[in-house]
């Protein structure tokens, strides 16, 4: 082991000679060279990129890239062109694959309509990652030459990469499992795509905003970063999806289910070209390192590349994406369970706007009808501006509860009697908070500015002064109200769950993190 390990050290100091490494690389690429000259000769051939000559194209690219990064080419300026062009031939190879399998997947995906025609917008899209592929292609032709590399003397023949597919399928005739319900597969399912529907939330932009200039959004608000983690939780969405409903019966107990198969499954292609697209873009065209040659010295135009990107991957993802949680929320509500739970007001000035937008959230994110009463008043809890309403008869009620304790404080003598209206206030106030009926929000009151009108008492001041400091929220009094939610228990749930974290904020409105289960709400 240890001499292994020794042998490995040497071998990382030595320098390997120019020609030793050309010979090296030229009898490598053979392959790969004779693939770029074929796409060089036909690839004004209407059927030259198949799925055939991609992938082989994919696989050469990829050995070469690994084979020249083993020998630290991204170090080297006599090579490191050489070793981007392979990149991106690599890079662009698996683009256009996948392109090319959504064309031949999305017929046979039972996808909701939307309102652009995806399958032109997937030619469209291929047509131009194939352009910047020939571009790149002709690109290490030139880059070889220039390092000396052989060119093949021959190349594949067209019948090489025919993709000829007879029509139809096999017959379905293996036994799957038997499932008698299909709920609780439905529910997860539903609930997993709502949330990363909510995490998806930055690709709507360029399709709401219909941007122009494409590469101000690239790497904020769009980034290879998001784009990948958002990639592989549908990549493992759709493989949760194929473990424990592809096998079974559980497709034919509801008719939707494929149809979120297809949804789930269109949307983890396009992220995959969107991530390598988003790649391509920060990596190699938007930032210029001095250690870098720009490759768009070789005349490729990559406009077409923010487009793609831009019009294509990221705008459809999110069309899919906005079809895909109508259709879960539909599914939830077919299978939704009625109940009731009673919780807390809020602590922090009841329902203001950060509890009663996080609860409209909650129930807007699984589309479902949820109400709640308060006394004999109902508010639609998806609405944040019903709930604020409820505050009118919270906030009456505090009020009298307020007048109350103010005048049991006066009652019990415990003001200035001499008729010092600043000295009398102070009185009541630090005799309610000794007792913990008042929380105080702010220190400072202007009580020096305090006087009486004219024909009011010193009771009517005080409890006048007290009733102001309440509306101008500088005081509140502590109540232990309680509201009932009624809906799909679901829903009641996560409104239960942020009820127990205090509504996302402390007794003075400080922010307080939410539990996992609720990360939703964060997006």
């Amino acid at each position: 082991m240890k001499d292994a390990v020794k042998k490995r050290q040497s071998h990382a100091g030595l320098i390997i000679a120019e020609e030793t490494f050309r010979l090296l690389i030229s009898s490598r690429t053979d392959e790969l060279l004779s693939l770029s000259l074929y796409i060089k000769s036909h690839c004004q051939n209407k059927n030259c990129f198949t799925r055939p000559l991609l992938g082989d194209i994919l696989s050469e690219a990829t050995k070469i890239e690994e084979l020249l990064d083993g020998y630290g080419v991204r170090n080297n300026q006599r090579w490191y062109l050489f070793r981007e062009l392979v990149a991106t031939i690599k890079l662009f190879a698996n683009v256009s694959y996948i392109l090319l399998h959504l064309k031949h997947s999305v017929p046979t995906y039972s996808l909701l309509s939307i309102e652009d025609d995806f399958l032109k917008a997937t030619d469209e899209a291929f047509s131009s990652t194939c352009k910047i592929l020939v571009s790149v292609v002709g690109c290490l032709l030139k880059q070889a030459e220039n390092l000396k590399i052989n060119l093949p003397e021959s190349i594949p023949g067209e019948k090489s990469f025919i993709e000829e597919l007879p029509p139809g399928h096999l017959p379905v005739d293996r036994k799957s499992r038997k499932v008698s319900s299909a709920e609780e597969t439905v529910v997860y399912l539903a609930t997993a795509f709502l949330n990363l529907a909510e995490a998806s939330s930055f690709l709507h932009i360029p399709h709401e905003e219909r941007i122009e200039n494409y590469r101000d959004y690239i790497p904020d608000p769009i980034s290879e970063e998001k784009l990948r983690n958002l990639e592989y939780k549908f990549h493992n969405l759709q493989s949760l999806y194929d473990t424990h409903i592809s096998d079974s019966n559980v497709e034919s107990l509801d008719e939707n289910l494929p149809v979120l198969r297809g949804h789930v499954s269109v949307i983890f292609h396009l992220l995959e070209t969107a991530t390598a697209l988003a790649h391509y873009c920060e990596r190699h065209v938007l930032i210029s390192e001095s250690k870098k040659v720009n490759i768009s010295s070789c005349q490729t135009d990559y406009t077409p590349l923010f487009k793609v990107l831009v019009n294509y991957s990221l705008c459809f993802s999110s069309l899919y994406i906005k079809k895909g949680r109508k259709l879960c929320q539909l599914m939830l509500k077919n299978y939704a369970k009625q109940g009731q739970i009673i919780v807390f007001v809020p602590r922090y000035r009841g329902f203001h706007v950060r509890p009663s937008t996080l609860i409209a959230k909650i129930v807007n994110h699984y589309g479902s009808e949820v109400w709640m009463k308060l006394g004999s008043d109902t508010y639609n809890a998806s609405f944040t501006l019903d709930l604020f309403l409820a505050n009118e008869t919270l906030n009456a009620r505090k009020k009298r509860l307020l007048v109350e304790e103010v005048a049991r404080v006066i009652k019990n003598g415990s003001y200035d009697e001499a008729g010092n209206l600043v000295r009398s206030v102070r009185t009541v106030i630090n005799t309610l908070m000794e007792s913990g009926k008042v929380v105080i929000y702010e220190l400072k009151f202007p009580l020096e500015q305090l006087r009486p009108l004219e024909d009011e008492n010193p009771y009517q001041s005080i409890i006048r002064i007290f009733t102001q400091l309440f509306v101008m929220g500088k005081i509140d009094i502590k109540v232990d109200e309680q509201v009932s939610f009624s809906g799909d228990l679901r829903v009641l749930a996560d409104i239960k769950l942020l009820a127990e974290h205090g509504y996302g904020e402390d007794d003075s409105g400080n922010n307080l993190d939410l539990p996992e289960a609720l990360s939703y709400l964060r997006k």
